[in-house]
């Protein structure tokens, strides 16, 4: 049975830990989220979580975990996930994020930095990953699987089961040790350090306390009016601050949470449990969307012309519903017809009983949003940052415009600095960056207003529209950040390399713009009997066999989604002259794209190939 978690006395602005147990003396029996174990959708209601929370805190208090250590998750999203974080945070510890897929020098980068003490590992192929780190730094000093098929584990290894086992032993004999530690924490403790890509170096961390962990979650639920009986379904990243942040709103809210079983089975999932609010990226959108149209390319003529029918009508009608206006009788007798052949059949991609979706992360294509808004499938951006705690404006569904990033949430503010960049102040804001003074002060001025990097434009109403990006860091279509110039310097090693552009920001992988070395190149040509004419050299198949196996190379040290799918070798350098690099031989990303825009686009026209085929 669960000890009863009710507090002697509200908190305000409560940290996690306080928000969750208050919560949990509040709904009690109520399910507070869903996961799939062994085969079956098995709830979970809020008093078996606070037992479960006992657990794991006072194991890991066992374990000599202390307010202000350091503690690490490397896992997907899953239920496991967001019980280890909450156990940390209660202890008073600081959570670092890890990916699953990261590359081991950014895995080791983070561990270092950190200094983190322990890691919640999923299984044994995140375990195989995190040893070497240890047997190279000493750290961490304690594993915690989520799951094994070992019977034996190494030394300073163990289960999560195992933890709380321990843990539900020592909360018998000492009780009084789990409020002790959660009181301890305060709203302007440090909760997580959350790792954001540099654009020249290691990935920076992000100081991010309770309160703005709070403060961000609370404002941003009110612009969705999200209620109790509303639930969510968690499938983005819980290392990324968009999707973990969506927990700590359904803790505030009391609503219920699913966890997916993965990215693969997201739309089965989505039409099984039949959410009411579903968060995704571009990508997402554009797959789905991808398998809708190649789903109508393969039906029937009929079925095609009533698709294209049925779309014409929803476009004609979503003046009328963006104003809130009545359709006209004719059209709305098309609409109903529409919705009941086609439009109830789109929707019931997510289930059927979406009330609207939110996208973050990166931009998304208007045209998109138009195609699911015509469809009766409202998609409302917003924009954040992990310096932000993610959303800091949002489009609301009563008050929304394509093509911007909403309107600001409660107790955030922002102005247009130099060249127009985007400027932020707020309750919600990050402190500054771990052990990186330097940084942080470039970041945030004396005033407190923290520099995005983003290039902006208010309208007279307050919506915000980001029309660039002052900082070179790319943002695919599934949302995650890449700084180019990590790359690219990795890919500059090789001899024949003379200069590299990345791109990628908006779409689904990363490609390339290579040029080569003129000088070094010739000699290889020569020996070769190749011609060394640049143009032929730039088409040469021995000259692309060489750089595509040093991309490959390259590739195996990053992360899946730091890969180069696809690279054009251009037929001569970039030049001061041309525009294409500055006198100090940086390259300008904006003029070559827009010299080359048509070879670019030419490497997206194909399908994404594999990792192991460029």
């Amino acid at each position: 049975m669960a000890r009863n978690p009710a507090p002697q006395e509200p908190y305000d602005p409560p940290t996690v830990p306080s928000m969750f147990i208050q919560q949990a003396a509040h709904f009690g029996d109520h399910v507070l989220k869903t996961s799939k174990i062994n085969g079956i959708w098995t709830p979970t209601t809020w008093c078996e979580a606070y037992a479960n929370l006992r657990r794991a805190t006072m194991g890991l208090l066992d374990r000599g975990i202390r307010k202000g250590d350091r503690i690490a998750i490397m896992s997907r999203t899953r239920s496991e996930w967001s019980d280890a974080d909450m156990a940390a945070l209660t202890a008073g510890a600081v959570v670092v994020g890890i990916y699953p897929t990261a590359g081991a020098w950014e895995m080791e980068h983070i561990v270092r930095h950190s200094a983190c003490r322990l890691i919640f590992c999923e299984n044994d192929e995140a375990l195989d990953r995190i040893l070497p780190i240890r047997d190279a730094t000493g750290l961490p000093e304690q594993v915690i699987l989520f799951e094994t098929k070992h019977r034996t584990l190494p030394a300073g290894v163990s289960l999560f089961a195992d933890l709380k086992k321990l843990g539900d032993q020592r909360d018998r004999e000492a009780p009084e040790r789990f409020e002790a530690a959660w009181r301890a924490v305060s709203p302007e403790d440090l909760a997580t350090i959350a790792y954001t890509s540099g654009t020249t170096g290691p990935p920076k961390g992000a100081l991010i306390t309770h309160a703005n962990l709070y403060y961000t979650a609370i404002h941003a639920v009110q612009t969705q009016h999200i209620t109790t009986e509303d639930f969510g379904i968690a499938y983005l990243p819980l290392t990324h601050m968009l999707q973990r942040l969506t927990v700590y709103a359904i803790f505030h809210v009391g609503m219920r949470g699913i966890f997916a079983e993965g990215v693969e089975k997201l739309i089965d999932n989505c039409r099984e449990l039949r959410p009411t609010h579903f968060v995704g990226v571009p990508r997402v959108f554009e797959k789905i969307h991808a398998r809708i149209i190649q789903g109508i390319a393969q039906a029937s003529p009929m079925q095609r012309r009533i698709f294209a029918w049925a779309m014409s009508v929803g476009h004609r009608a979503s003046p009328y519903r963006m104003a809130g206006r009545p359709l006209p009788f004719a059209l709305s007798i098309e609409h109903a017809l529409a919705d009941r052949l086609v439009f109830r059949k789109l929707r019931s991609i997510f289930g059927g009983r979406v009330k609207h979706l939110l996208s973050g992360g990166a931009p998304m294509s208007i045209k998109l949003l138009e195609f699911f808004y015509a469809a009766g499938l409202l998609i409302l951006e917003g924009y954040g940052l992990t310096e932000t705690v993610a959303p800091v404006s949002v489009n609301r569904p009563e008050c929304f415009k394509f093509g911007t990033v909403g309107k600001l949430i409660d107790g955030i503010e922002a102005r247009l600095g130099e060249g127009g960049e985007l400027l932020l102040r707020g309750q919600g804001l990050f402190k500054g960056y771990y052990r990186d003074p330097e940084a942080t002060a470039q970041a945030i001025d004396a005033d407190g207003w923290f520099h995005t990097g983003d290039i902006a434009e208010i309208d007279a109403e307050g919506f915000i529209r980001i029309t660039d990006r002052k900082k070179d860091i790319l943002i695919t279509a599934g949302g995650k950040n890449i700084a180019p110039q990590n790359i690219e310097n990795l890919i500059k090693a090789h001899p024949f390399v003379s200069h590299v552009m990345v791109h990628g920001d908006r779409r689904p992988y990363l490609s390339a713009l290579i040029t080569l070395d003129a000088a070094e190149i010739r000699g290889f040509a020569e020996k070769e009997g190749i011609p060394t004419d640049p143009k032929d050299l730039a088409l040469h198949p021995r000259i692309r066999s060489l750089i595509e196996a040093h991309i490959e190379s390259v590739n195996a040290r990053l992360s899946p989604h730091e890969a180069v799918r696809r690279f054009a070798i251009l037929p001569r350098d970039f030049t001061e002259a041309s525009g294409e690099v500055t006198p100090t031989l940086k390259i300008r990303r904006r003029e070559i794209t827009r010299s080359y825009q048509e070879i670019l686009d030419s490497l997206y026209d194909q399908p994404s190939p594999s990792r192991q085929s460029l």
